[in-house]
């Protein structure tokens, strides 16, 4: 994809999460990997709304191979996600 095909989908998305957390007006958005936290605090700068991350659960990462699920809870625990 050419730089200016991504920065432009990238546009549509950061456009598309500032509105739905308008209209839901949620707690915080947390992004599944680096990635989407990143994408998530550009997109939402300025925008009283926590950002957080828990791990991608990707084949690739060692670190997703070992208990993603137990992993995934622990960090949102720590983000102070009340789980059920």
């Amino acid at each position: 994809m050419k730089e200016s095909e991504r920065l432009a989908v990238e546009a549509l998305c950061d456009q598309a999460l500032r509105d739905s957390v308008s209209v839901l007006q949620p707690l915080r958005v947390i992004g599944v990997g680096q990635y989407a936290e990143e994408r998530a605090r550009s997109a939402l700068a300025g925008m009283e709304i926590a950002v957080g991350r828990i791990l991608h659960p990707s084949p690739a990462s060692l670190a997703a191979n070992r208990d993603w699920a137990g992993q995934v809870e622990q960090q949102l625990l720590a983000m102070g996600v009340a789980l059920p």
